[in-house]
């Protein structure tokens, strides 16, 4: 008798772990996304298609469509020759104007940017970087999301990084 609870036993967890696992490796149901789970603070790494000219961005999308703020710093050789000031100056600087820049997700996670930046560094001029540009920019949310909804990690492709006319990449971290 013991010998076949002990089979029961033995089936019956096989049966629970068997289950587990296919519910494990089941797709995940797709919530659906909108600008709403594109909010806080996010760090960006960018860089042009032929890693040529790269860029670093922090900024912070409202879950509205807007930005609360937003810097980037760019090597100056997307604009000049290097090195011009020193290795450790030739960076453009720039701030995001956010009342000429926003955003719009769709409910796939897919949607577009249109970032304004002003020129505010003290190297600016002496390295030969614009004033301002817009980059124009599609972006792709992850359905990762975090407790208050925003998500962890999105992806971007850009038709004109830094304004230059050089198509560009890059992702962005919470």
């Amino acid at each position: 008798m013991s010998n076949i609870k002990n089979h029961k036993s033995k089936a019956i967890v096989g049966f629970v772990a068997v289950a587990l696992m296919m519910g494990m490796s089941l797709p995940k149901a797709h919530a659906q996304l909108s600008s709403a789970n594109y909010s806080g603070r996010y760090a960006c790494a960018s860089a042009s298609d032929d890693n040529f000219y790269t860029a670093i961005i922090k900024y912070g999308p409202n879950g509205s469509g807007a930005y609360a703020a937003g810097t980037l710093i760019a090597s100056a050789d997307a604009f000049t020759t290097f090195p011009t000031v020193s290795p450790t100056g030739d960076y453009c600087i720039y701030t995001l104007d956010t009342a000429a820049s926003s955003y719009s997700i769709g409910s796939d996670g897919s949607g577009f940017e249109s970032l304004s930046w002003t020129s505010t560094g003290p190297n600016n001029a002496t390295l030969g970087c614009p004033g301002s540009f817009v980059d124009q920019t599609a972006i792709g949310l992850r359905n990762d999301l975090n407790a208050s909804g925003a998500t962890l990690r999105s992806e971007f492709t850009s038709a004109n990084l830094l304004g230059e006319d050089e198509p560009g990449h890059g992702h962005c971290l919470k």
